[in-house]
């Protein structure tokens, strides 16, 4: 009996632990740096091209990136999958600040 009452406890123990990504949890509430508003000039130009533009020369002009934002092809594999760029996912709050200008329409000021 004291075995099987170990093991429920064991088990309830392992089954609540879980992990969870506080970003898709608390999607305004992560990140402490600035994330206003992204200008394509100031913010996306310039991380496109140090962080994409090796591998997709396309994205070094605003139209060779906007076929991608268009497809949804930028969004799934930047913010949600998070798989891209390759060798190293953005830091939180260039995530956030890519998700705010894409969700203001991706315009290129």
């Amino acid at each position: 009996m004291k075995k099987i009452v170990g093991f429920v406890l064991v088990l309830s123990f392992l089954v609540s632990c879980y992990r969870d990504k506080e970003e898709l949890l608390y999607p305004n509430d992560f990140g402490s740096g600035d994330t206003s508003a992204a200008t394509y000039s100031a913010f996306v130009q310039p991380l496109v091209s140090a962080r994409c533009a090796a591998c997709h020369a396309a994205y070094n002009s605003y139209a060779g990136l906007k076929v991608i934002i268009d497809n949804g092809k930028f969004r799934d594999r930047v913010i949600v999958r998070k798989d891209m760029p390759s060798g190293g996912t953005l830091s939180s709050d260039q995530i956030l600040k890519l998700d705010k200008w894409l969700n203001a329409g991706a315009l290129n000021n």
